[in-house]
């Protein structure tokens, strides 16, 4: 019996570069320094991992990211994901937080979304994705 290796049908997309995102207020999709990606899942099957890590964003800034879905890429259309929330980084605080999705409760089109308080500064943060590839 010979063993072939088909090699790996994980690939990886950004959904946001390693940017620096505008801390005053709320910050959106879209307006995080225009890196903010809108990403088909229709090539990916099964468990999909998505991962934020930042850089401190100031004294008493707190940053949380979420994953939003939609059948669309149109930008009103995109809701929440039920348990698609990363960790709240802690004021003036670097970090990495991870979620695992089931890309058969996603919708087609996924993207993330900042929100920042309690203050005016700057941060760095990337977020990318990890899924199975229907085919190859």
């Amino acid at each position: 019996m010979t063993i072939q290796n088909l090699g790996g049908k994980t690939t990886a997309f950004q959904l946001h570069a390693c940017a620096v995102v505008a801390l005053a207020s709320t910050t959106g999709a879209g307006q995080v320094g225009g890196s903010a990606a809108t990403v088909d899942l229709l090539p990916y099957e099964g468990d999909v991992v998505f991962s934020m890590d930042h850089a401190a964003a100031g004294a008493g800034v707190t940053l949380t990211g979420k994953i939003q879905h939609s059948d669309t890429t149109t930008a009103g259309d995109f809701v929440d994901v039920t348990g698609g929330a990363f960790t709240a980084a802690a004021a003036n605080t670097a970090g990495f937080s991870t979620i695992t999705l089931n890309s058969d409760i996603l919708r087609r089109y996924v993207r993330v979304l900042f929100t920042t308080s309690g203050g005016t500064s700057s941060g760095a943060v990337s977020v990318v994705g990890r899924g199975s590839a229907k085919y190859l």
